[in-house]
Parts: structure tokens; sequence; C-alpha cells
């Protein structure tokens, strides 16, 4: 998958050990042309903009199945006509307690730097003001805001492989030689 040639590279140790920078960069073959920049030096182009295609389309379906999950809170709080709009918390509860309890313990014990970190001596914040606030809303605007968020995110990716690379125009009016 990286393009390696073994032979080649052997015969590239002289020159890294005579240019130390050439180190940092990836050994290609000298027919590989498409060589990406020193912050992705292990990976091939071609990797790359697959690797940012599925990005892209894998944050696109969480996006639609986020719009989803509020179309069913939207119809829900439609059909209901004893309460106005349904928290986050109340339906996500309804349909998976243990889930929402697994959550809140994995979030306080193992993501919550405070909680995860003993040193910082400070009570854990991410569960109980942010997350528990946001389970507070309705669900339809949570889940709304979720898809415009995993959508715009996922249009972030793959902007520039995807377009057909064009020519350098030429600066010379019409009708100069």
């Amino acid at each position: 998958m990286l393009g390696l040639n073994i032979t080649y590279a052997c015969k590239e140790i002289a020159k890294i050990q005579q240019n130390p920078t050439f180190a940092i960069t990836r050994m290609y073959k000298p027919t590989d042309k498409k060589i990406l920049p020193l912050n992705n030096f292990l990976v091939s182009r071609h990797s790359y903009e697959h690797d940012e295609l599925i990005m892209r389309y894998f944050l696109h379906i969480i996006a639609i199945l986020a719009g989803l999950v509020a179309c069913y809170a939207i119809w829900q709080d439609l059909t209901s006509s004893y309460s106005a709009s349904a928290p986050l918390g109340r339906l996500w509860y309804l349909y998976s307690p243990t889930t929402l309890q697994a959550s809140e313990s994995i979030i306080s014990r193992y993501i919550d730097p405070c909680g995860l970190i003993a040193a910082l001596d400070c009570s854990p914040f991410l569960w109980h003001p942010i997350i528990a606030t946001i389970l507070g809303w309705p669900a339809a605007l949570v889940m709304i805001g979720f898809s415009v968020i995993f959508w715009w995110v996922g249009s972030l990716f793959g902007r520039n492989s995807m377009r057909p690379r064009k020519a350098a125009r030429s600066l010379r009016r019409q009708g100069e030689k």
C-alpha cells in the first residue's frame, strides 16, 4: 500500500546518511511522481484522496441518519398531544436506557479530562453541565444541528481531490506572439 521498494530503499541508505533531511520524506520509486507534502509523508496521493472520499461519505451518512432521527422526533412531537416537544434525553431513555447510563459512565470516567487525570483535582465537567444540558433540549433541534454539523464537516473533506486539475492559463493576450 505504501509502495516501498526494498532494493531501491537499500540503495538510498547512503543518501540518507549524507543528507539527513531526506530521511523525513517517504522513500519512493523513481517513477512515482505523486508525493504529498511532508505532513502526509507515509501515504500516497491515491490513498489520501481515497481516504478523504471515504470520510466524506461516512460523515454524510451520519448526517443523513441524524436527519432521519430529527424527522422521527418531529413526527413524535406532532403526534403527541400531551407535550410540545420531547427532550433528547427522554427519547434516549425511552428507547435505550442502558446505553444512556453506559455512555454517561464512559464519558465521565474515560473521556472527561478531570475524571481521567486525578492530578487536575477538578470535578468532571463534560457530562453534567454540557451533555446533560444538551439532553434537556428538544430532540428535533439537536438532531437537526448534528445533521448540519456532520454534513458541513463531511463537505470539508475532499474539496480539492475531486476537481480535475486545469492547466495554467497563459498570461499573454490573444493575438500577441
